[in-house]
């Protein structure tokens, strides 16, 4: 079992009315931050496993909707970082290099559950059961 605690503020995406580059800046964070823990942990992933995703915050959100819309840049990141493969790159309509991490999360020998505790000081917890 692998086991984090990062303080890394997250935030319901369905609901959020920030601007974009509010949302883009953060986004950008969590998974620079989920890639970095990756890569320096060089933890060995076997398949099939289970990744919880708790939210770690004062305030809790709605489960069914908010609570999964909160861990989508970080679920698209560790998925990108268990299958690179799955991760597609194309051409945007400038000529710039994209990648799509967005495919990478949906494996079916990955089970993915969320949860959400109060607390003051706001983070995630990620755990990965084999």
């Amino acid at each position: 079992m692998i086991k984090w605690e990062i303080p890394l503020k997250t935030v319901s995406e369905a609901n959020s009315s920030e601007y974009w580059r509010v949302k883009r800046k953060r986004h950008e964070e969590q998974q620079f931050i989920i890639r970095s823990l990756f890569l320096k942990e060089h933890a060995p992933i076997v398949l099939p496993c289970t990744i919880t995703l708790s939210r770690l915050s004062p305030r809790l959100l709605d489960c069914e909707e908010n609570l999964p819309m909160a861990f989508k840049w970080i679920k698209d990141e560790i998925g990108a970082c268990i299958f690179p493969e799955k991760v597609i790159v194309y051409r945007n309509k400038k000529g710039k290099l994209v990648k799509n991490k967005g495919h990478a999360d949906s494996d079916p020998r990955i089970t993915w559950q969320y949860d959400q505790k109060k607390q003051q000081q706001q983070g995630i917890r990620i755990e990965i059961e084999f």
